[in-house]
């Protein structure tokens, strides 16, 4: 099984000569296209074009333009053509980062079943999303918000904001599905002991919508009949759906297998059993094994590797450029492997994509302006990330005149209520973005919670680095599946080096991010500095061995000659 990287709050790991400005310029950039999709090579031109790039230094690959690759056509679509380009051109010497365009792949699958790997991911998801319906159950007749939506969907807007939070680590499935039926028979009998009027209609149709949720339109049939509710129209509507999905599911059933049909039967099954049915699919179908829950990763992180031969990836790695890392690791061995920065200008479009590079530009040459909103209270499981937020305000505070606004309670920023964002990190609202900020061009924030990149190219997607990007944010970073916090910068330190103004984004993230081969993307133009001509906080007062030495990137010979060791794997941490 893979293993993972504890939160190293405060140690020390690193002694570097304090200093330097950044070296990462853009004849260090290597941008990295897909040529079967037009809009990725339009991206790639008009960065160059705004970065000052070289043509020559733009590789066009010929690989697969969805959002997952797998295993075997990142290696033969991706890391070889890359290499071989790289070693042509005589940039494997010189490129110190690589610049992912729109329309390349987001993620790389397990490397033995993309099938199974997607059952293993949507059990997971099926999992949290239960445990959520079922704190959402619990509130049923005890509190009565006034619905956001005419319908049963989204479910969410039938509840109070924010969504609950859920205990770590989750109930057992079996256990936790067996407490959804004895607390919907409670909640049953509640009902019916409610006088008419509005409050019992208000109970009524979110005991509806987590039927739907759960037990799909199965499920809600049942209840409408078993509660005898006047809704004879909607209980033969649901029945003709419900007949009709029944019908898909039979006919999938009979096709070959593939990714696409088991997204098909995934989408059938909701409709048919909800995410009762869902889950027990999907824990019936995964893989015996967790070789493929370990083995997945962001393509950017994995490409961090490009120079690596042979390590292993059912485990994420150790990163030998963070601050964090102890480079004493390595007395005796051979030296571990060139790793790149690497970073991703992407989104839900390409458009978003192109107004990403434009503003990073703008922001850059006038300095990036605005209000800093921290958001602590998160999960009771790790308050020592409460405190890291915390003291990342004191420190904004005391040493910056940027306004800094810190929310220590559980609730997160409501939805209006972050004017004039131009920086942002808190946690920790699943999947569920709340529209609290109006960003400014060129704002840099991340939300710190799981599968937040998992749907990058879905403008429908409720998760926080697509919904970020489409309402403004310039850079951000995400989780295309569960990173643990382990697999996230600090926060403390990321933003202490961004705000000295010496430090692009992607040199910012690869000194502080803990580990490669992982999960967690970066979303940025790798060259954008949005301090450079307004720095607010003096490099001095940083902790010695965060700031970059003279030479940072570290010098570089190029590509190893043998196949290099692999970095240290790393030990256990909280989930998001």
């Amino acid at each position: 099984m893979r293993r993972y990287l504890p939160v190293l709050l405060g140690s020390v790991v690193l002694a570097s000569a304090a200093g330097g400005a950044s070296a990462l310029a853009p004849e260090l950039v290597v941008i990295v296209a897909n040529a079967n999709v037009p809009e990725s090579m339009a991206v790639a031109a008009y960065y160059a074009t705004h970065r000052q790039i070289d043509p020559s230094q733009i590789v066009a690959l010929q690989t697969t333009g969805g959002y997952l690759v797998s295993r075997e056509d990142y290696e033969s679509q991706i890391v070889q053509p890359l290499r071989a380009a790289l070693r042509q051109r005589g940039l494997a010497e010189r490129t110190r980062c690589l610049a992912l365009m729109w329309g390349v792949p987001v993620r790389v699958a397990a490397p033995e079943d993309v099938t199974g790997e997607l059952f293993v991911a949507e059990a997971t998801k099926a999992h949290y999303r239960l445990a959520v319906d079922y704190k959402l159950l619990s509130t049923v007749g005890r509190t009565f918000p006034p619905p956001r939506t005419s319908g049963l969907e989204p479910l969410a807007e039938l509840f109070e904001s924010p969504t609950p939070s859920v205990p770590e680590p989750l109930p057992e499935w079996s256990v936790l599905l067996k407490d959804v039926e004895t607390m919907f028979d409670l909640k049953y009998r509640d009902l019916a002991a409610m006088e008419a009027g509005p409050k019992k209609q208000i109970a009524a149709r979110q005991l509806m919508a987590l039927h739907l949720d759960i037990r799909g339109r199965e499920g809600l049939i049942q209840f409408l009949l078993q509660a005898d509710l006047a809704h004879t129209a909607l209980v033969e509507r649901l029945q003709r759906e419900l007949d009709a999905a029944r019908d898909r599911l039979r006919q999938l059933r009979a096709e070959p297998t593939s990714l696409d049909a088991a997204k098909a039967i995934l989408a059938a099954l909701q409709e048919i059993g909800g995410v009762a049915a869902v889950g027990a699919h999907c824990l019936e179908q995964k893989p015996s094994t967790s070789v493929l829950r370990a083995a997945d990763a962001a393509v950017d992180s994995e490409l961090a590797l490009l120079w690596a031969d042979d390590y292993p990836t059912d485990r994420q790695l150790a990163n030998p450029l963070s601050w964090r890392y102890r480079r004493a690791n390595w007395a005796g061995k051979t030296d571990p492997p060139a790793v790149l920065r690497t970073a991703r200008i992407d989104g839900p479009t390409h458009g978003d994509a192109l107004r990403i590079i434009r503003e990073s530009v703008e922001a850059e040459q006038v300095g990036l302006a605005g209000k800093f909103y921290i958001d602590a209270g998160g999960p009771d499981r790790a308050k020592e990330y409460d405190e890291s937020l915390r003291q990342l305000y004191r420190m904004v505070q005391a040493t910056t005149k940027l306004h800094v606004v810190l929310d220590d309670s559980v609730a997160l920023f409501p939805p209006g209520s972050c004017p004039d964002a131009a920086l942002y990190v808190g946690w920790y609202s699943l999947q569920k973005y709340v529209p609290a900020f109006q960003w400014v061009p060129g704002s840099v924030g991340w939300h710190v919670a799981s599968f937040e990149a998992m749907h990058l190219r879905d403008p429908s997607s409720q998760e926080w680095c697509p919904q970020m990007i489409r309402g403004g944010v310039a850079a951000t970073l995400g989780a295309v599946d569960e990173p643990t916090l382990g697999g996230m910068p600090m926060p403390q330190d990321f933003f202490a080096l961004l705000l000295t103004g010496r430090y692009t984004v992607a040199e910012c993230y690869w000194r502080t991010e803990p580990v490669v081969s992982w999960r967690v993307t970066l979303i940025a133009d790798p060259l954008y500095n949005p301090f450079k001509v307004n720095p607010q906080l003096g490099v001095q007062l940083l902790p010695p061995d965060l700031v970059p030495p003279g030479d940072w990137p570290p010098a570089y010979t190029g590509p190893p000659t043998t196949s290099a060791s692999a970095p240290a794997t790393t030990t256990s941490a909280p989930g998001l």
